[in-house]
């Protein structure tokens, strides 16, 4: 029996498991490439505030060191010399450090703004 175009498509389609699907070549997995960022900024959760170190940023997101009282999908702000406070979400923590994905992407402008002043 030979099989028609429509069901090999539908064939390789259910044989897509999570592991056989493509990565992203140029970002590691990631969704945006990530800019080394090595600065000082603020952290505001609630009432509390601290200074944290950016590691690196993206338009999605950033990895923050020096917090360690977050946890996935907490919410709180962050804020880079010259800019209003960035709403974000915790992604993933590990030791002393957790990435996060803001909740509106950065302009593209503004990121090499900011990489820029770096």
């Amino acid at each position: 029996m030979v099989a028609t175009s429509k069901s090999r498509n539908q064939a390789s389609i259910m044989d897509m498991s999570p592991a056989s699907l493509p990565k992203f070549q140029s970002t590691g997995g990631r969704r945006a490439d990530r800019r080394s960022y090595d600065a000082q900024i603020q952290f505001r959760k609630g009432v509390k505030r601290a200074t944290v170190k950016l590691r690196d940023i993206s338009q999605l997101g950033a990895r923050v060191a020096g917090v360690f009282l977050v946890h996935e999908d907490d919410h709180f702000y962050l804020t880079l010399p010259g800019l209003a406070p960035i709403e974000a979400r915790v992604a993933w923590v590990a030791e002393f450090e957790f990435g996060c994905e803001f909740l509106k992407p950065l302009n593209p402008v503004i990121l090499e703004s900011i990489i820029a002043r770096s």
